[in-house]
């Protein structure tokens, strides 16, 4: 019985401990991951992962820099799942060249300095803007295939359009992204 009691006790005090150091460290956590990722929503989706693990955890030294080093951790992660694995297909043809510009070579890798994740995090911005621009059966069809892979006979049935239209709509949306990224590209290069 005094067993149980102390596991109680010893319980209590840790989810007190728990609670006062989510509180402590949240607010730069949560300004560490934003700025690292396009929107506060992703952010929070991840310092939410992060405490997860905190609270999955046992005995920590020194927690806040488990915390970040978890938090860098959750991002690399949350990059590699939304990494588009067919956008290295798009390209833009530079008027001045006959070669070809593709999205590979302008966005950073992820273990890089903070001025390219910087960078990485204004091409995730630009690619944003440009899928809210574009015309919602259009931005639809390029976000289910490109990134969440689906094929373009489901995309057809899933939005109960012909396989013909879904195309259009894909080159539609792959056109304006094109001469988005080379705006983006030519700016960069003035910069």
């Amino acid at each position: 019985m005094a067993a149980q009691m102390q596991n109680n006790d010893d319980s209590i005090h840790k989810d007190k401990s728990l609670t006062k150091t989510i509180k402590k460290e949240r607010g730069g956590l949560l300004t560490f991951i934003s700025n690292r990722t396009p929107t506060i929503e992703d952010a929070e989706d991840i310092l939410q992962d992060v405490f997860y693990e905190l609270i999955q955890s046992n005995a920590i030294e020194n927690t806040a820099s488990w915390l970040y080093r978890v938090a860098r951790n959750k991002i690399t992660d949350w990059y590699r799942k939304m990494k588009p694995d067919r956008l290295d297909d798009i390209s833009v043809n530079l008027e001045d060249d006959d070669e070809a510009l593709f999205l590979a070579d302008i966005i950073p890798s992820m273990d890089t300095a903070a001025d390219k994740q910087l960078l990485l995090k204004l091409i995730s911005e630009e690619l944003s803007e440009t899928l809210e621009e574009l015309p919602k059966n259009q931005s639809e069809v390029f976000i289910l295939h490109e990134l969440e892979g689906k094929s373009l006979k489901e995309i057809a049935e899933l939005t109960n359009t012909g396989i013909k239209t879904v195309i259009s709509r894909k080159r539609y949306a792959v056109l304006y992204l094109q001469e988005r990224l080379r705006g983006l590209y030519n700016e960069l290069l003035t910069n």
